[in-house]
């Protein structure tokens, strides 16, 4: 016989212990009302952007990050809808 013994594991049992939602109970010291926090990032902007604005800057990110795969030519409107984001994007004032 092997002179292996088997030890159990300390805590093993909170792994397979079955999960229930934890009720926290509202008291009158409760905060249930949304706190309002000014942003600690100051260069944090918030900018509206169109469905074809969104899909325009995706396609940007596509050909950057895979340039091999990117169309050789690309039509001179598409370069005017670049340049008219980014100048929408450098424009936008911060919040």
């Amino acid at each position: 016989m092997s002179k292996f013994k088997r030890v159990s594991l300390s805590g093993s049992e909170e792994l397979f212990r079955p999960t229930r939602p934890r009720v926290v109970e509202a008291t009158e010291d409760t905060i249930t009302e949304v706190v309002e926090r000014p942003a600690k990032d100051r260069h944090s902007r918030h900018l509206h952007l169109a469905a074809d604005e969104v899909q325009l800057l995706l396609d940007a990110i596509q050909a950057a990050k895979y340039p091999e795969r990117a169309k050789p030519k690309l039509p001179l409107e598409k370069f005017e809808r670049y340049d008219q984001l980014r100048d929408k994007l450098q424009a936008a004032p911060p919040e």
